[in-house]
């Protein structure tokens, strides 16, 4: 009821930041990897060939968010919105004519960083920003985007590329964008000034930061170091809490994207069929949209900060389930542990941020952790796969795994400690 009640309430808003994280599915993996044979064959380059580049290419896009990212603090949101789908509509149409390496690399990085980065951005950054009591609610329903493009594009792009060739099929993703995505958000948020205002010049939203900050937590926060405006925020980085929960940040994604694409490795090494993976991202589906509106009641009753240290837990018990596994049967319950985990960590991620800094800079904040993350899911694949080269047992990899991510989950936890740290420009959070 609580969630009819905020839709009711801001349902334009929240479309908007569903909209976005939608359209960011036109530079995710899941369906870009659909065009991979189809891209390889017409350019001549070998699928290993084509996951290296598209591993540069994702670093490229970590390392370029921050700097683009943080201009979301000072552009009104609207702006930035559509500067992004202009962008991200280019990259479909640079791809779409691509005839040779080069051009087909200019155009992936755009859709890469459009995309799963921008797209993506633009949807939680509004949304938290905008939200403040309901903020963990509001989250779930703008992430809800996420789920529906997994759903709902590989057929319709399978479908595209059966019948009009792949290069169709980025031109109409294209002119979607330019045609549907861009009108129908100037429409949702073109007449809501609170919305699309820069921070630092909206009144409104420096009171709702002031309020929450002594309403939640009980203490006032620097607001009035000066952000440095050429790097992506350092002050952040010199704080010891940001580095006690980076494991904590990079721990979701490095993990699950090893194991998944390691996926044929482990079930062949556990002699279990490949087809309960597959047929796992059903439930894994499922329980991230249920562990997503799950988690944003809870971020709003007790705050984010306080249930941070706690949501890999399930992808923990995930991965020892999967350590024991003998037969196929237990691999949907791995699924669907690890599930709740990416579902409860789209909302965290972003709703603890309002939690460490002002309003004014969770643009900034929030690309540089983003970028963090996409590092993290990057590395994965090959420090497992290091491993897997260098015959080191699957048990112990897993048991490996699991214990790192106790740590990571133990340095969270110390991290909110009274008077273990707390630098003065993050708001300690309330121990009544």
């Amino acid at each position: 009821m609580e969630f009819f009640h905020l839709l009711r309430q801001s349902p334009r808003p929240l479309a908007f930041g569903a909209l976005h994280s939608f359209g960011s599915a036109f530079g995710q993996t899941f369906l870009i990897a659909l065009f991979v044979p189809f891209i390889s064959q017409s350019l001549g380059i070998s699928e290993t060939g084509f996951a290296n580049i598209y591993a540069g290419i994702t670093i490229a896009s970590a390392c370029a968010l921050p700097f683009v990212g943080r201009m979301i603090d000072r552009i009104d949101m609207l702006r930035y919105s559509l500067l992004v789908m202009v962008f991200l509509a280019i990259g479909c149409f640079v791809t779409s004519g691509a005839e040779n390496i080069y051009v087909l690399i200019a155009g992936l990085f755009i859709l890469r960083f459009g995309g799963q980065g921008l797209m993506s951005h633009v949807s939680m950054t509004s949304i938290a920003r905008y939200f403040d009591r309901s903020r963990g609610r509001a989250l779930a329903i703008a992430a809800f985007g996420f789920p529906m493009a997994e759903a709902i594009m590989p057929a319709l792009f399978l479908g595209l590329i059966a019948a009009l060739g792949w290069r169709t099929a980025f031109i109409g993703a294209g002119i979607v964008i330019l045609g549907v995505m861009l009108p129908l958000a100037c429409w949702l948020v073109r007449g809501n000034a609170r919305f699309r205002a820069v921070p630092a010049d909206d009144t409104t939203a420096q009171k709702t930061a002031e309020t929450s900050a002594k309403s939640q937590h009980n203490s006032p926060t620097d607001d009035t170091a000066p952000a440095n405006k050429t790097s992506p925020h350092p002050r952040l980085f010199k704080s010891v809490y940001i580095w006690l929960t980076i494991p904590m940040l990079a721990g979701q994604p490095l993990v699950l994207t090893a194991l998944f694409f390691h996926q044929a490795i482990i079930a062949s090494q556990k002699s279990i069929d490949l087809g309960w993976f597959a047929a796992g991202f059903t439930l894994f589906a499922i329980t991230s949209v249920i562990g997503a509106f799950g988690s944003g009641p809870l971020i709003d009753k007790f705050g984010a900060r306080r249930l941070f240290p706690w949501h890999l837990l399930p992808l923990m018990a995930g991965v020892g389930v999967l350590t024991v596994a003998e037969t196929g049967q237990m691999i949907p319950v791995y699924m669907a542990l690890a599930g709740f985990t990416t579902g409860s960590a789209t909302t965290l991620r972003t709703a603890i941020v309002p939690d460490l800094v002002p309003i004014s800079e969770i643009g900034s904040v929030r690309s540089s952790l983003t970028a963090i993350m996409v590092l993290a899911s990057s590395a994965g694949p090959p420090i497992y796969g290091w491993l897997f080269a260098a015959q080191v047992a699957l048990p112990t990899i897993l048991l490996a795994t699991v214990i790192g991510m106790a740590v990571a989950t133990l340095l969270s936890w110390l991290a909110e400690r009274p008077g273990f740290y707390q630098p003065p420009h993050i708001r300690p959070v309330s121990q009544s």
